[in-house]
């Protein structure tokens, strides 16, 4: 699967602590993070997709409420 420049670009601001209000964005860039963690094969990397999430669940969870 070959992602956008934007879907790329949203990734990466995540992995930087630049999280949307959007839950729409928030479920796609959710899921792009879980496939990118699924092939990650250092631990940093792996640690650091994983915080992301984390974060970016937290939000969703706050958005829905």
């Amino acid at each position: 699967m070959e992602l956008s420049e934007q879907a790329k670009l949203d990734m990466k601001n995540a992995l930087n602590g630049k999280i949307s209000d959007n839950f729409d964005e928030l479920k796609i860039v959710l899921e792009n993070l879980s496939a990118k963690k699924a092939v990650t094969t250092d631990h940093g990397s792996f640690k650091q997709i994983d915080k992301a999430m984390g974060k970016i669940q937290v939000k969703m969870n706050r958005l829905q409420a």
